[in-house]
């Protein structure tokens, strides 16, 4: 993407994860479930599960905050950006440091304040794919001299240019970025006594939970000295396994209505999300297709579904029509398709690109039509076409559809076909279809579940 459509990108992640972690704030049922814990010494496995789930959307919205200031960074620290670009760019991301940093405040200082919820959010989760010591690592780079060190630099530019900050208001995208700058920067306020207070506090944390080697000392140090406000996000050199003959391939047997179910390796995106597959999107073809099945669509949206965009998908910056190329560089892919008549899936797209240009819901929440997560966009365009019927699964307290439940309707039969599957174990570099589709699709995360 160029600049532009980086600052759009990012304006609209803004948009998504500003209200997201302030209604992490404001979820009275975990913090009550946290309360009563503390009360009794240990949690209940109901407790458990809900307080669990909050810290994966928790951390969900951190990543989607770190990510988008990673998004950004060439267009801050690049060379020859005119200044109206420049100060665009900083200002989300300066928004993402301050609603990361606030988020961060109240976890360690509210939610997780006493020892007992601490070690819970220190433990593993493989369902979500969240490592050990989540809660420790949030607090290490809150409490980082580095990162402060760049946060004050951050603010000070701020303070510098508020007129100029001031003035992007005009702007209605980045009118709803200085709405949620302005209820979170703040939280960057801070004196530099209670930066060494809170600095002497998380070492007294460290030390009372890990046994480090001196090894691990060295490297804890070195991380420590020339870390960033944004680590551990992608390896720049990962190459993505989806391509050559089997990325062509794919793209012969993609049909208008197909469902892509994926995975990267090294995601931010997604990456709390349960099971291997986490990621799903719709496969709508290309503008020819869309004039064969006969799709209802205004011209607004038909003139944003043309060219390579052949992929209605939900991410941090919206539900999008993407390029194809886009959304298949990935590490796997699974693709499965609807058991349905041309007319149904014609009436199942004209649906689904209804929501096309609506935010993304790091809430997670079905039953908000407004703000849509990846999966939404597939139950929204089919539940309730032919003989689809979606069941969803509570999970955390609330009803979802998570990307593997959408793959058990292929696996079983009911009302979805495997097409193809990709980097599973199973075939790590081979695109499998025909007859072993089924058994190849459902040997890559049913042997995981619970």
């Amino acid at each position: 993407m160029d600049g532009a459509d980086l600052i759009a990108a990012g304006a609209r992640a803004i948009a998504s994860l500003g209200p997201a972690t302030s209604r992490l704030e404001a979820d009275s049922q975990e913090r009550a479930d946290a309360a009563r814990a503390v009360d009794r010494g240990h949690f209940t496995p109901e407790e458990d599960e809900r307080v669990r789930a909050w810290f994966a959307r928790y951390l969900t919205a951190r990543s989607g905050l770190l990510e988008t200031i990673d998004d950004l960074r060439p267009i801050i620290d690049g060379e020859g950006v005119d200044p109206a670009t420049h100060l665009r760019a900083f200002a989300i991301a300066f928004t993402a440091a301050c609603q990361l940093v606030r988020g961060g405040r109240f976890l360690v200082a509210d939610f997780a304040a006493h020892k007992l919820v601490q070690r819970k959010l220190n433990e593993a989760e493989p369902r979500f794919r969240i490592p050990r010591k989540q809660y420790t690592a949030v607090r290490r780079a809150l409490t980082s001299p580095v990162n402060a060190w760049r946060l004050h630099q951050a603010l000070r530019f701020a303070e510098e240019h508020r007129a100029d900050i001031d003035g992007l208001a005009g702007d209605p995208e980045m009118a709803v970025v200085l709405a949620h700058l302005r209820e979170a920067e703040d939280a960057l306020r801070v004196d530099v006594r209670h930066l060494v207070k809170a600095r002497l506090r998380y070492r007294w944390h460290s030390i009372r939970r890990r046994r480090a080697t001196a090894v691990q000392h060295v490297m804890f140090a070195l991380a420590e000295g020339f870390g960033r406000v944004v680590a551990d996000l992608r390896n720049p050199l990962h190459v993505k396994r989806l391509h050559g003959d089997a990325r062509r391939a794919l793209d012969e047997l993609l049909q208008p209505g197909d469902v892509l179910v994926s995975r990267h390796d090294d995601a931010v995106s997604n990456l709390f999300l349960p099971g291997f597959w986490p990621h799903a999107s719709l496969h709508v073809g290309t503008a020819a297709h869309r004039r064969q099945l006969g799709v209802a669509v205004d011209e607004e949206r038909a003139r944003r579904w043309s060219g390579p965009r052949r992929v209605l998908e939900a991410r941090k910056d919206g539900v999008r029509f993407r390029a194809l190329d886009d959304t298949l560089a990935v590490d796997a892919v699974a693709v499965i398709r609807p058991k349905l008549s041309r007319d149904q899936i014609a009436r199942a797209l004209s649906q689904a690109i209804t929501h096309e240009g609506k935010l993304y819901n790091f809430d997670f929440d079905f039953f908000t039509a407004d703000r849509l997560v990846c999966t939404e966009v597939v139950y929204r365009a089919y539940d309730g076409i032919g003989s689809l019927k979606f069941q969803l699964k509570r999970r955390g307290g609330r009803l979802t559809l998570s990307a593997e439940d959408i793959l058990d309707m292929a696996v079983d039969d009911l009302g979805f076909e495997p097409v193809a599957v990709f980097g599973s174990e199973s075939c790590h570099d081979t695109l499998v279809t025909g007859p072993e589709t089924a058994a190849a699709l459902a040997s890559s995360y049913r042997s995981m579940q619970p």
